[in-house]
Parts: structure tokens; C-alpha cells; sequence
């Protein structure tokens, strides 16, 4: 799992490595990085590895990866800010919730996204538990801005400072990493299926129900093997997200290269719509991976974004 930053990260990845190797981490880590959704998927990566550790069994550390993955997984927790800071009745919360002892492997982890964002109340609260931590319960903290975090919150993890992301890949390369594409799929052919997938949120979101008949065939003919649609469903998720993004002042996460595009599916939606959409293919996406008939994916797919 932390392989594939190896190239990115190379000091960290050691590092990280050494305290696995050597079952020694800490409990609580501060991961510093301008890309908040790239420490986040990281963060989901080592928190994997360190499962992987403790559990040779394939099909169950699948299965778990699989809902770490989809953030589904019980015995990982993430706090969000709720507006403009992190509260403390989210931290009483969480604090309850680890109370209990993991089931599925020897850990339970929490993800704090945005610490820079604990206001004074939350902080004391989240301090006392940083001090006297459960001994099989980890903490990773994020942030982009470093100087903003509470001194003595930096004081009680091992910082992490990673390589800035923003500025040294190209949008096409980020998106590819997000994707998680196989070697399989070269560059062009990784660009055809972009663009078609792209094309289908353009005609949905303009044609509706209208586009049915043309829009199957066209998923059809170009998407037949369940790893090509899970890197579709996925692009539509980013394409939704990412509208979701700028609809609420945040930045874009992936599609960097198709601003103009995003800006008309933000303008096309609300809020609600937006998240109403990404539910829908979230669902699709697990249908899947049941094994469940393309074809009527397809139309499901089709049928229930037009009717957003």
C-alpha cells in the first residue's frame, strides 16, 4: 500500500517502514502536506499496512480494505470540521467510540482531518486523550498548515512533514495516482476513458432521462470490464465532488484539467443534488463489486442521476 509513494515520499515511507518492521509506532502521528486528500488516502494506506501486520488472512484484510477504502470500515473513525472549526461534542464522540476493544484487527484508529481547526475548547479536549492514549488506539492528525495547529497538540505526535504534492505533479499524473490504475491501462487509453466518461456526465446532466438509450449503449460499448467501470464510476465521483468543492469555496481536488466542465456541473446542481449523486454511483460501485449484471447498472446509473 505505501509502496506506490515511495517515489514521492521516500524519507517518511522509510521511516514508517522502520516502525512497522520493528513495532514501534507511536500513538498518535501529525501528518503535515499541502494536499489534504492526499495525506488522507496515505493515512488510509499506512493505517492498512499496519492491519496487514497483524492479519495474514487474504479474504478477510480484502474485505477490510475494501471498506477502508469506501470509508465503511467501523474501527476507523474520521473527524471532519463541522464549518469553520472542529467541535468538542465531535471529540466526546469519538473519545466514546474507541472506548471499546477492535474486533477485526489488533488497532483502532481515528483520522482527524484539518487540526488546525480545533478551537480552544476541542483542543483540551482532544489534549487529554493525546496524553493518555488507549494502548491499541491510534491517531493520525492532518493539516496544511502547519504554524496553525495548538503548540501543545504538535508536542504530543510524531510530525510527518511531507513533499508538497500541489506543485510537483501534473494534474494528469495526480489523477492517475488517485485512481489507483492498473498497469494494464496506459496513459492514452487512461485518456479515451476520461474523456468518455466526462462526455456521459455532460449528456446526463443535459439530456436526463432523454439520454438513456444513447448513453447505455455508449457505456456499453466502451466500458466492459468491471476494473475500466470502477475507474469510470470513480471519475464521476471526482467530477461530482470536485463541483461540490467549488460550490462550497473549497478547492478542486482531481479534475484540475476540466475546470471549465466541473463549473457547469456546479452550476447544473445544489449541494444537495451534488451529494444526492455521489451516494448514487457509491451505491452502483458496491453493486458491482457484488457482481451484479453491468447492463443493469448501467441503467440504474442512468435512470436514478437523471431523476436528481
Amino acid at each position: 500500500m505505501l509502496d506506490k509513494y515511495e517515489n514521492d515520499q521516500q524519507v517518511i515511507i522509510k521511516l514508517l517502514k522502520e516502525s512497522l518492521n520493528n513495532n514501534k509506532l507511536v500513538q498518535a502521528y501529525l501528518f503535515s502536506c499541502d494536499d489534504l486528500q492526499y495525506a488522507y488516502e496515505f493515512a488510509k494506506d499506512f493505517i492498512k499496512e499496519i492491519i496487514g501486520k497483524s492479519n495474514q488472512n487474504k479474504e478477510v484484510l480484502e474485505n477490510i480494505f475494501s471498506r477502508i477504502d469506501n470509508d465503511e470500515y467501523t474501527e476507523l473513525k474520521v473527524i471532519s470540521p463541522d464549518g469553520n472549526y472542529i467541535k468538542k461534542e465531535q471529540l466526546i464522540d469519538l473519545q466514546i467510540s474507541v472506548k471499546n476493544k477492535p474486533v477485526e484487527a489488533n488497532k483502532i484508529f481515528y483520522i482527524i482531518k484539518s487540526c488546525d481547526k480545533l478551537n480552544s475548547s476541542s483542543a483540551n479536549s482532544i489534549l487529554k486523550f493525546l496524553e493518555e492514549p488507549y494502548d491499541d488506539v491510534i491517531a493520525i492528525l492532518i493539516t496544511d498548515n502547519l504554524n496553525m495547529v495548538i503548540p501543545t497538540i504538535k508536542s504530543r505526535c510524531q510530525i510527518l512533514s511531507f513533499k508538497n504534492i500541489k506543485n510537483n505533479y501534473d494534474s494528469f499524473e495526480k489523477l492517475k495516482k488517485y485512481l489507483d490504475i492498473s498497469e494494464e491501462l496506459n496513459d492514452e487509453e487512461l485518456s479515451k476513458l476520461i474523456e468518455n466518461s466526462i462526455n456521459f456526465l455532460e449528456e446526463i446532466e443535459r439530456k436526463k432521462i432523454n439520454a438513456l438509450i444513447y448513453e447505455k449503449s455508449l457505456l456499453w460499448d466502451n466500458f466492459k470490464i468491471t476494473g475500466d467501470i470502477l475507474v469510470f464510476l470513480n471519475i464521476l465521483i471526482y467530477c461530482y465532488t470536485d463541483a461540490l468543492n467549488i460550490k462550497i469555496s473549497r478547492n478542486l481536488n482531481y479534475m484540475y484539467d476540466y475546470t471549465d466542465k466541473i463549473e457547469q456541473i456546479k452550476n447544473n446542481n445544489t449541494e444537495d443534488q451534488l451529494i444526492r449523486k455521489i451516494n448514487i454511483i457509491e451505491e452502483i460501485k458496491k453493486q458491482l463489486l457484488l457482481n451484479v449484471n453491468s447492463k443493469l447498472l448501467f441503467d440504474k446509473l442512468i435512470i436514478e442521476l437523471s431523476e436528481v
